[in-house]
């Protein structure tokens, strides 16, 4: 029988992650320089990059839940879990990158379709990580 581990470790490392994550997201909203002549609608002009840290601090809130909700029902974890949890944690930390991507590409048609099918293949894999921890856990009794 694997041996089980404590989940303390594993809860504090992933809160940091999903922290650093968001965080990220708003770094990557900015107006151009120059842009004091007219600040109000530079600001405005930036409508993509709201929305696009709108959509992805939604994304990763709704996770770190998920994940919280995981978490809270697990009596320890194994080893196998823990790596699901560090893929899980790659996704999320990716996360601003396709963000950003979608935020920047959003007027070009071509370039914007190559962005939204990254993030939604990031979004995608952040769900099946989450359902398959979360079958990994109650299969191996762990909940």
């Amino acid at each position: 029988m694997a041996t089980t581990l404590r989940t303390g470790r594993l809860e504090a490392f992933s809160d940091g992650v999903f922290s650093i994550a968001i965080t990220l997201l708003v770094l990557e909203i900015s107006v151009p320089e120059g842009a004091g002549d007219d600040l109000l609608g530079a600001v405005v002009d930036q409508w993509p990059s709201y929305l696009a840290y709108l959509v992805s601090f939604a994304t990763i809130g709704v996770t770190w839940l998920r994940h919280t909700a995981i978490t809270h029902y697990l009596h320890g974890t194994d080893m196998v879990l823990i790596r699901l949890n560090l893929l899980l944690l790659l996704l999320v930390a990716f996360l601003p990158f396709p963000t950003r991507l979608v935020a920047e590409h959003i007027r070009d048609r071509e370039a914007e379709r190559v962005a939204a099918t990254i993030l939604g293949i990031n979004l995608l894999l952040v769900t099946v990580v989450v359902s398959t921890m979360w079958r990994y856990a109650r299969k191996r009794r762990l909940v």
